[in-house]
């Protein structure tokens, strides 16, 4: 029998790349997979480790395993929890919001009591994470508010992320601006209103916060206004916030006028106010109104007019 040796060497040439080929595959197919954990659930081990079942759930939410993520979270909840410490809860809050499993982690940081500033900030963000996730606004404002640790000005100088762009960079917003979104939503335009005029960002944010917080007042009565505006006012004058103590006397002024309230009392206090800072354009607002104060206006108004209009003969100087 002939046989056909050419043919030989070329398959015994090609054994060793096979080989290679399967080995590869096995290591990629194996137990040690993270993939193949989130993809073929059949064949997972029993007990993974936390990191384990984090970076299966990382896996999984890529390729949207939505039945690995709920068998991967009930695996960790069934884990003994009797003893965990404040860090092995953390550690599980975290896994649990990689699982996409938020009502589970607030579970478990509800059963967490931080007593320390850096773990009450840890715990606050996450069960704020957990919160969002389950559209739970009181939830959400508890948490914020744990974080600004009773002063609402903190929550001023703290940025969270609250998502990512399309190209991987952080998205975020400051902590004020979140609680009193939540406060609002919940139906507390009360409570809204006073964490906007908490608030001590000034320009064109610090003039949408007056914007929310004026729309949020509209639901309640003059009393509660004033409660909440004097309150405001108090405490912009003791932190020297002039621009906000500015825009809470004529935010009273337009609410009391509205409510066809007597207003000379903050009028005479707003225009007091701007004189002292030499604000000309509030005192002419202020008096505008004021038939008997028509040499004033004029007086502010020339004050106030440019060079060129206050005189239309005086020709520029060519250059």
């Amino acid at each position: 029998m002939r046989i056909n040796y050419f043919s030989l060497i070329l398959f015994l040439a090609t054994l060793p790349s096979q080989a290679l080929i399967g080995r590869a595959s096995n290591s990629f197919l194996g137990y040690g997979s993270v993939f193949d954990f989130a993809s073929r659930p059949e064949e997972m081990p029993n007990h993974l480790t936390t990191d384990e079942i984090k970076n299966s759930c990382e896996e999984a939410s890529k390729f949207s395993f939505d039945n690995r993520l709920r068998q991967l979270s009930h695996q960790l909840m069934s884990s003994d929890q009797t003893n965990d410490s404040f860090e092995l809860g953390i550690q599980k809050a975290e896994v649990l919001l990689a699982c996409k499993d938020p009502s589970n982690a607030q579970k478990v940081l509800q059963g967490l009591n931080p007593f320390l500033g850096s773990q009450t900030k840890r715990w606050a963000i996450l069960f704020w994470q957990a919160s969002k996730g389950v559209i739970d606004h009181e939830g959400a404002s508890l948490a914020l508010r744990k974080l600004s640790e009773g002063d609402l000005r903190k929550l001023d100088q703290e940025w969270i992320t609250v998502g990512y762009s399309s190209d991987g960079s952080e998205l975020r917003r400051l902590a004020l601006d979140l609680l009193a979104e939540h406060e609002r939503l919940s139906g507390n335009c009360h409570a809204s209103a006073q964490v906007l005029l908490a608030g001590r960002k000034s320009g064109a944010l610090g003039a949408r916060r007056i914007s929310r917080a004026i729309q949020c007042l509209e639901g309640l009565g003059i009393k509660q206004k004033n409660v909440l505006l004097s309150s405001a006012l108090a405490q912009a004058e003791a932190d020297k916030a002039w621009w906000l103590v500015s825009d809470v006397l004529k935010l009273k002024l337009l609410l009391e006028l509205a409510a066809n309230e007597d207003a000379q009392t903050v009028r005479n206090r707003l225009e007091l106010f701007a004189k002292e800072l030499d604000d000309r354009y509030t005192q002419l607002e202020v008096i505008r109104s004021d038939s008997e104060r028509e040499e004033e206006k004029r007086l502010l108004e020339n004050q106030l007019r440019s060079p060129r209009e206050a005189n239309p003969d005086v020709q520029e100087m060519p250059l």
